[in-house]
């Protein structure tokens, strides 16, 4: 049985956002190919500096925490001592890092300790626009380094793949894999009836583009629009978001238990989701709204979007390179350059008045989605880590 060993730089990764997606289904998935899969990342309470766990995630798999080597010049081997102790004790064959500068960082160092063979998924820490360490010279040169060293590279999206290659090219050992979604999990949420609001969803971030959601909401109820706009989600800007609100005079609601009587006109806050109230939210709304705005942050996927797809809904995208490659694998979406007011405007006028085409935008969506089932990521996964534990694997 070969055992892999994801590693991330967060404690959040197995609790939110799209990561934390990805650890709780490819795992499982990875089963079907006689894959045991471990997970490590940093305590939640960071003054810890020692190994603990396993503590049993949602999904069954063993989750650890401990420190997590930063990323420096000397290295010892006290530093990396509790993920040393961890590989020895599952028997890890592969490290599969999450990120580059700090979990490709640290798999690098396993290897040179142990000898265990270390992939990396590129991720928006190596995005200049994202992380700004990544104009510094040793950083690029570190990055580059990690890159190197790896057994293999894959990335998230073309944008990532540009990225990565830009650091360090390696067109024989580097796959693009997308990020994937539990198809049939969304099966009973079909064709649930449509309820009068809009839905943005994600974290409450400057960069997520709720406030020009909220800005371009204030217009239609000024022209006469009485759908309601549901922000789901938590973040440092949130009370932000909410005073934006009352500026407008638009009616704030922070607490919601049922969307299907909603207050006309209305900005309802409903704060983090979990399924299966997120997968209602999504299925009962009119449409999905995904607001990034490309100056502040390059969306290096976006699970939204799959989501949308999933649950059969029309969406209304920022014009961003995410978009456009899940474009060219079948999603349907009306595009909106990020900051334009007006254009979040007239697009969400127009969907909301032409019930059809929200429809059938929904239906080839929902068609489209397929080809984002959890089974087909994890055989190209498997594929790879068999690859390089096979006995015949050369090491550099």
């Amino acid at each position: 049985m070969t055992r892999i060993l994801f590693l991330c730089h967060r404690y959040m990764d197995v609790t939110r956002g799209g990561l934390a997606e990805f650890l709780h289904f490819l795992p499982v998935a990875l089963k079907h190919y006689t894959l045991d899969s471990i997970i490590y990342t940093p305590p939640e309470n960071k003054m810890i500096a020692h190994l603990m766990g396993p503590h049993m995630l949602p999904n069954n798999i063993p989750h650890y925490t401990g420190p997590l080597l930063k990323p420096r010049f000397f290295i010892t081997k006290h530093a990396l001592s509790p993920l040393l102790q961890l590989c020895k004790k599952e028997k890890i064959n592969i490290v599969h890092a999450q990120g580059t500068y700090r979990a490709g960082f640290a798999a690098m160092h396993i290897y040179k300790q142990l000898g265990i063979p270390y992939v990396v998924t590129s991720h928006s820490d190596i995005l200049p626009s994202n992380s700004k360490r990544m104009r510094a010279y040793r950083i690029y040169n570190r990055c580059r380094k990690i890159l190197e060293t790896a057994h293999f590279i894959t990335h998230l999206s073309p944008l990532m793949a540009k990225a990565s290659e830009e650091i360090y090219s390696a067109p024989t050992k580097s796959k693009m894999i997308h990020n994937g979604i539990d198809v049939d999990a969304w099966e009973d949420y079909l064709n649930l009836p449509e309820y009068d609001y809009l839905l943005a969803i994600g974290r409450l971030e400057p960069e997520k583009g709720f406030n020009i959601l909220i800005d371009a909401y204030a217009q239609l109820v000024k022209q006469g629009m009485r759908t309601s706009l549901i922000i789901a989600g938590t973040g440092s800007i949130e009370h932000l978001l909410q005073q934006q609100a009352k500026d407008y005079g638009l009616t704030l609601i922070t607490t919601c238990s049922n969307v299907s009587s909603l207050p006309k006109q209305s900005v309802i806050f409903t704060g983090y989701v979990k399924n299966p109230i997120k997968k209602r939210l999504f299925a009962h709304a009119k449409l999905i709204l995904f607001a990034t705005q490309a100056k502040q942050w390059m969306e290096p996927f976006g699970i939204v979007q799959l989501e949308a797809m999933a649950a059969g809904k029309a969406l209304i995208a920022s014009n961003i390179p995410i978009v456009h490659y899940l474009q060219s694998l079948g999603l349907q979406t009306k595009l909106v350059d990020s900051e334009n007011i007006t254009g979040w405007v007239n697009a969400i006028s127009q969907l909301i008045e032409n019930e059809n085409l929200r429809y059938n935008m929904g239906k080839s969506n929902r068609e489209a989605v397929k080809k984002f089932a959890w089974d087909d990521i994890a055989k190209e996964y498997a594929e790879i880590y068999q690859h390089l534990n096979a006995p015949d694997f050369k090491f550099r």
